[in-house]
């Protein structure tokens, strides 16, 4: 039975995130999956475990939000691990409140899984170096995490990196020996399992699951750097079996049974080094000789369902249980992209619900600088949490209402927040474009879409805005698409208006929307700030810093190159003079936008 300690406690912090009381008795027990009923002003909850009971009291301030006065309703779990898994290596670190305010949304859906991606930012007590100076998480907090999610009943499950993605690690000199290429460890020196032994052990330490996600992905150089030098070429494949068998053999040491990514067996088995490569062919000894491990089929792209069902069975080839991690879009620049999640998670979970896949969870990444607070995208997790309890038909109607109580920001809102990409073109991120692009150099021609229509949908999105209530996240949006509007209107026309030798506009343009456009930066990165300091720890904020400043210390100086031009001071101005060709050169990140020079940042 549950204590009526538990149950005033799981309702008073679902009442927290809803914003307002359930006004009426709820009596509340155990029972197989969940049953809530509400008639005549009183509830009943039966629910297995404390994430459901959390769940039902959700569900019940669902009415309350919706204003229906009755319900009758038993769901029982599809997936019975299902949650997320957020960024902390990217320069967010979640603070210990923050987390806990995530546990609880969490448990709100009936969500009883967080993943904290630490590939450095925990404490080893034997490696100062690894999460120096980047927010890492002590012991400590680690600790008081792991009570609160299990009071919670989420399981936390850390997640890191035993092989590739070890740059910040590996960049301090101390850890040289370590290094086979600049991010990825070497494989058969003793010290590295040293190293991840201390790894196993600090975190064996920390958290009571039996579950430990190892990493191992996009290791694309293994292999081939100091490594080659030294031993020679190889069979990668043996490398790296052999390398996790190591690993597995040292998580038993600890009681962990681990997970791992499953891309670098179809990388070395495709000739493209590509993961999606429909023709790759991983050997069947490799398959044989697979450890025991969980492999983690990552994907975040696909639109069919029909990919996935593949992708899923090929998995099933090679692991006893597949999990599968999709991604609710956050690293694609300062706004959450609403409708690409909604494309690529629908099909995937229905595929792994055909496949009766038992761990699914929802990756909040941070590339680049985590410019996109996961917060503003938690509206987002009931595409995961209605697809686990209600079945992947469940209907967009229910997980829009889920959403809005959760984050108390509408549907409108999240549509507002899409507007910050185009309706074509995944990959392209025109807003950030305009954010962060330099105002002279022609860096976002043939970038796939006009920067007059990123404004017009800014424009579009500040008007949905206005209908929304005050807050932190409306005033970050807002100062978000009142920049890509103003700066749009400053560089779009500037060098047809230099080379056509319109000198007023030039000087409306120095003298009125520079400047304009400085205290709109200005305002932005306060917004963003506020952001930052509520739910990050420090570290990391300076990457973004920077950017203002730099984007800012940019305009100045084209502020007075161009007083300098109209004075008479410069015969011409060089960037506009030269003639614009196609800008592409792989991703919209922040170095791509801001400088055609490449080895000097």
């Amino acid at each position: 039975m549950f204590s009526s300690e538990t149950i005033a406690r799981l309702r008073a912090r679902i009442e927290a995130v809803a914003g307002f009381p359930i006004p009426y008795p709820v009596e509340c027990r155990e029972g197989e999956g969940l049953h809530v009923s509400l008639c005549g002003g009183r509830a009943v909850i039966e629910a297995e475990d404390l994430s459901a009971l959390a769940r039902g009291f959700f569900l019940l301030a669902r009415c309350v939000r919706e204003e229906r006065t009755a319900l009758d309703v038993r769901q029982s779990r599809h997936f019975s691990s299902c949650g997320a898994m957020v960024d902390c290596s990217r320069g967010a670190v979640l603070t210990q409140e923050a987390a806990c305010r995530l546990i609880d949304r969490l448990a709100a859906l009936g969500m009883n899984l967080l993943m904290l991606y630490t590939e450095d930012t925990y404490t080893v007590p034997e490696y100062p170096y690894l999460g120096y100076l980047r927010g890492r998480y002590s012991q400590e907090e680690l600790r008081a995490l792991d009570g609160y999610a299990a009071s919670m009943g989420v399981e936390l499950v850390p997640c890191i990196q035993t092989l590739g993605h070890m740059r910040q690690f590996l960049q301090w000199e101390e850890n040289g020996p370590l290094r086979d290429q600049p991010d990825i460890l070497m494989i058969d020196e003793e010290n590295t399992y040293a190293l991840i032994d201390a790894q196993l052990r600090a975190l064996r330490a920390c958290v009571r699951t039996g579950r430990i996600h190892i990493g191992m992905d996009e290791a694309h150089g293994v292999g081939l750097g100091r490594y080659l030098l030294k031993h020679g070429m190889t069979d990668r494949f043996a490398l790296l079996s052999r390398h996790l068998r190591r690993v597995i053999d040292l998580c038993a040491r600890y009681g962990f049974k681990p997970i791992m990514w499953s891309d670098m067996f179809f990388r070395l088995g495709s000739a493209k080094n590509d993961y999606y490569d429909e023709q790759a062919v991983i050997p069947q000894r490799v398959i044989d000789n697979l450890p025991p491990v969980d492999l983690c089929y990552w994907d975040y792209y696909h639109t069919d369902e029909a990919f996935y069902d593949r992708m899923i069975t090929q998995h099933e080839r090679m692991s006893r249980e597949t999990v599968f991690a999709g991604g609710i879009w956050t690293w694609s620049g300062f706004l959450p992209h609403v409708a690409l999640t909604e494309r690529t998670m629908r099909p995937a979970l229905a595929a792994c619900s055909k496949h009766r896949v038992r761990t699914v969870m929802a990756t909040f990444w941070g590339d680049d600088g985590a410019e996109t607070d996961l917060f503003l995208a938690l509206g987002m997790l009931p595409l995961f949490s209605e697809a686990c309890w209600q079945g992947a038909d469940c209907p967009q109607e229910e997980v829009d209402l889920a959403g809005e109580c959760l984050t108390g920001m509408s549907r409108g809102f999240l549509r507002a927040m899409s507007l910050f990409y185009p309706p074509k073109g995944d990959d392209l991120w025109p807003g950030k474009a305009l954010i962060w692009c330099d105002p002279l150099y022609p860096l976002l021609e043939g970038q796939g879409e006009a920067p007059e229509a990123a404004a017009q949908r800014a424009a579009q999105a500040l008007a949905l805005l206005r209908a929304e209530p005050d807050g932190p996240e409306r005033c970050y949006a807002e100062q978000v698409f009142e920049t890509v509007v103003a700066k749009a209107a400053l560089v779009v026309p500037l060098r047809k208006n230099y080379l056509a030798g319109d000198r007023a506009a030039l000087a409306r343009a120095a003298e009125e929307e520079i400047p304009a456009l400085l205290s709109r930066y200005d305002a932005l990165m306060r917004a963003h700030r506020i952001l930052w300091e509520r739910d990050m720890k420090r570290f990391g904020w300076e990457v973004l810093c920077l950017r203002y400043g730099a984007v800012m210390g940019r305009l100045a100086d084209v502020q007075d190159e161009l007083r300098r031009y109209l004075a008479g001071t410069l015969s011409c101005i060089p960037e506009l003079d030269e003639a614009p060709l196609c800008a592409r050169r792989g991703p919209q990140t922040y170095l791509n936008l801001v400088s055609p020079t490449r080895d000097s940042w």
